[in-house]
């Protein structure tokens, strides 16, 4: 979330990254309000408390039974607008917190503008992408053909865009997940295994909530998220502590299954395996000092690309 005197001091800075972002720049000014009130709502209650706690010392000191009386019911009335006051905060409160957490991050001056992904430049490509003298199939027919994906079973046992691997399906998948762990530990990395199910707090903080509440699976009965990516309990791990700056930097990498509901992808291309409900993913996670978030992105990249490297899979990296 950013912070909130990031706007209230260089709300340009904020539009300038939303205009970028093709985003409605309106929830700057609605936020800086929403501040303002919140502020003076705040001195409101710290006058009245001030003069609640002055007036309670005076009533202390009076002889007059009458006067004092009048004092009284007079700090009885303090006392309702106070909690009058506190009542409107909480609703300025939650209304700005609303607006705070849809809000993205600023990009990086690095960062191309562009108003689709087809503008996105390409950094370099690495290896060909074969030809054939026959026309490939897709995998949503050479699998079920070899044997290795059975999307009908899957769709019984659960429903539509889940699949189940079998044999050779099942290995590869298995073996993946321990190749790139294994080489992630090579890289540095300290492997956890965590939590498939995690607090509404988690993934709040982990930035999914508001912005991916359609796409979340939730045990409402016990308000837990099945996660959607390592990435959020991996960001829960250390909530509420601080490091010590000889503590960082620190690498973590871990496997989950993911669970999305996949809402948003109506219309794209979500036949096979794309787009499923479940699917399982390695995920690399850093913490570090800001100063070295620079350099942090460009060894998390070269991590990535080994990845495929040693797979032998063409690829390209975007800016």
């Amino acid at each position: 979330m950013l912070d909130i005197r990031l706007i209230r001091e260089n709300p340009g800075v904020v539009r300038k990254a939303l205009e970028k972002r093709q985003a409605d720049v309106a929830v700057v000014d609605s936020a800086i309000a929403l501040d303002e009130r919140r502020r003076e709502i705040l001195g409101e209650v710290e006058k009245l408390k001030a003069e609640r706690n002055a007036v309670s010392k005076e009533i202390g000191r009076m002889k007059d039974a009458e006067s004092r009386q009048e004092k009284i019911d007079a700090m009885r009335a303090v006392g309702d607008k106070i909690k009058a006051l506190d009542d409107d905060l909480r609703d300025v409160d939650a209304e700005l917190t609303s607006i705070m957490a849809t809000l993205p991050n600023i990009p990086s001056d690095a960062t191309p503008y562009g108003v689709d992904e087809s503008e996105n430049p390409v950094i370099k490509t690495i290896g060909e992408i074969p030809k054939f003298d026959f026309d490939p199939q897709t995998h949503w027919d050479m699998g079920p053909a070899l044997g290795i994906i059975d999307f009908e079973r899957g769709v019984k046992i659960t429903g539509s865009r889940f699949y189940v691997l079998s044999g050779a399906g099942a290995r590869l998948q298995r073996a993946l997940i321990s190749f790139m762990l294994d080489l992630h530990i090579k890289q540095g990395y300290t492997e956890k295994y965590t939590p498939f199910m995690v607090k509404t707090e988690t993934v709040f903080g982990a930035g999914q909530l508001p912005k991916f509440v359609g796409n979340l699976y939730k045990d409402h009965e016990e308000d837990l998220y099945l996660v959607p990516t390592a990435e959020v309990p991996l960001t829960g791990y250390h909530m509420d502590e601080i490091f010590e700056e000889a503590d960082l930097p620190k690498y973590y990498t871990a496997y989950t299954p993911c669970f999305r509901r996949e809402k948003m992808s109506a219309g794209r291309d979500v036949r096979g395996i794309k787009r499923g409900h479940q699917f399982d993913k390695v995920e690399m996670y850093m913490y570090v000092k800001p100063e070295d978030s620079d350099a942090a992105f460009e060894k998390m990249m070269a991590d990535a690309e080994e990845v495929v490297k040693l797979l032998g899979v063409p690829y390209r990296i975007l800016q």
